[in-house]
């Protein structure tokens, strides 16, 4: 998962550095190029964000220079002992395919305000484009082969190898594009199961399962148990709290630009056993199997041009998501926890695999950690505390349940050395970076600190459940709007609920 959430440059740079990039890419030929590319499918959408918490004080900004060596300071673990989570890795890269399909920012000039290039609605435009399609008789969607078995295991593929998807970030990394193959699939399997149906019908259909998913299956999984039943019982609190929210919706600034990258952290180095082919995958190779991000020429392959994906890099889901009873009884792999630790690999991302606009940041960087820390300093998101305390005054003023702010101590713990001098250090005029520490920063730490790594913490589940919640709600069609239930003939495993498995056994993918 590369610095890839969000297509973007920084809001507040100055004008030299809000020039695109003059150097050439393959991401840029991608763009321009593919005729499936949401630019040339449709009209450009100009969606706007929506800034909740305020800005951060001019007094406050750190310098750019702090931010890159702090970023270079935490730690990047090389070695293949991984503190985990709980949650089956497979989840991982299905919050980034969320992710995906609510936001890709883009700041078209210096001072202009960035806007969304998707609707943040959560209705899979990522998948099938924002506008409806002329409805008509359901037609499946196009599914790649792999070589040389030919397996309808891959995206699909022009001559050269991109990817012919609506939204090209979803073939930056493998199991990124196996997730977005598994909807693709998921969509014909519905088309096969209920013959009849429209266009319309059938995306409706897959949407509102792929709400449910979401909603009831990944949240569950990341967000603090509080939160989640609090927003599920009582609403939304800091987001849109009437449900007339119509056109007002906007995805939050907040959630774009840094709540949304916590799944950063969730990324191994080792994915042992991804399938029966590959008893030790490693994040760089995750890398060189898409067409977007691989480096030329391939290892094992000579020249040769990976214009479709090799049969031995099929994911294995019942690895990713963990063995239905009765197979292999394999425990599933496990994300990473989250907090300030990330995959050594993560520390120097192939510029292939980063953002077309990466280099017009405030400074280009190719760390990670950086990257984040200079995205909220570019679009002047408020502090972390700053944000905090004003969520928790929401929630006093509504009568609900309070939570613990983060101390500067907090932030220093279980840091290195370099890293806790530099939060020591006064960041721009006035006070430190430990006492005023960027929201990205900020979500990861109380993370590690008040959930022990295993899901977000009050302000990261606050923010993140409640714009899903919102995106769901303001996507047409949704599951909140009345008495939804899975339709029997997709096959859920549970009356009231469907789930990523559930998906994944429907597509047909549950055997590798």
């Amino acid at each position: 998962m590369a610095d890839r959430h969000h297509v973007q440059s920084p809001a507040t740079a100055p004008a030299a550095a809000l020039a695109p990039s003059s150097g050439h890419s393959r991401a840029a030929d991608r763009v321009k190029g593919c005729p499936f590319s949401p630019e040339n499918r449709s009209p450009q959408t100009h969606h706007p964000y929506r800034r909740c918490f305020g800005m951060l004080p001019h007094h406050l900004h750190p310098s750019v220079e702090h931010l890159v060596a702090l970023g270079a300071a935490f730690r990047f673990n090389d070695t293949d002992r991984e503190a985990e989570t709980d949650i089956p890795v497979g989840y991982t890269y299905l919050c980034q395919l969320v992710f995906h399909d609510l936001t890709l920012m883009v700041v078209p000039a210096a001072g202009a305000s960035p806007f969304n290039r998707h609707s943040g609605r959560l209705q899979l435009d990522s998948i099938f484009g924002e506008r409806p399609a002329r409805d008509g008789r359901a037609a499946p969607l196009p599914i790649g082969r792999t070589m040389p078995g030919g397996r309808p295991c891959d995206l699909p593929r022009d001559r050269i190898g991109r990817a012919a998807i609506c939204d090209s970030r979803n073939d930056d990394n493998l199991p990124l594009a196996q997730t977005h193959l598994a909807v693709l699939r998921f969509h014909n399997a519905i088309l096969s199961a209920c013959p009849g149906q429209s266009r319309n019908e059938v995306r409706a259909l897959a949407v509102a399962h792929f709400q449910s998913v979401v909603l009831h299956d990944l949240l569950p999984r990341l967000i603090d148990p509080a939160v989640y039943e609090d927003v599920m019982a009582n609403g939304r609190c800091i987001l849109h709290p009437t449900p007339e929210i119509g056109d007002d919706f906007a995805i939050p600034l907040e959630f774009a630009a840094a709540c949304a990258r916590f799944g950063h952290a969730m990324i191994r180095n080792l994915y042992r056993c991804w399938n029966s082919e590959n008893p030790g995958a490693r994040l760089y190779a995750f890398w060189r199997n898409t067409f977007n991000s691989s480096d030329r020429p391939l290892d094992g392959t000579g020249d040769l041009a990976r214009t479709r994906l090799f049969d031995d890099w099929i994911a294995d889901w019942g690895r990713l998501l963990g063995d239905p009873p009765g197979r292999f009884g394999l425990p599933p792999l496990l994300a990473s926890r989250i907090d300030t630790v990330f995959a050594h690999p993560l520390s120097q991302v192939p510029q292939q695999a980063l953002p077309r606009l990466a280099a017009s940041s405030l400074q280009p960087s190719t760390n990670i950690a950086t990257l984040s820390l200079l995205r909220g300093l570019s679009l002047r998101l408020n502090s972390g505390p700053a944000v905090a305390a004003k969520i928790l005054a929401l929630l006093r003023a509504q009568g609900r349940a309070g939570f613990r702010l983060l101390t500067p101590q907090d932030m220093l713990r279980d840091e290195p050395d370099e890293a806790r001098r530099l939060l020591l250090l006064p960041a721009g005029g006035g006070g430190t970076l430990a006492a005023h520490p960027p929201l990205w920063l900020y979500v990861l730490k109380e993370a590690a600190i008040l959930q022990g790594g295993m899901r977000l913490g009050p302000v990261g589940s606050r923010i993140v459940m409640e714009t899903l919640h919102a995106a769901i709600e303001a996507a047409h069609p949704s599951i909140l709007d009345s008495g939804w239930h899975p339709d029997p003939r997709l096959r859920p495993s549970h009356p009231e609920r469907y789930s990523f498995p559930d998906l994944i056994a429907f597509a047909g993918l549950s055997t590798p």
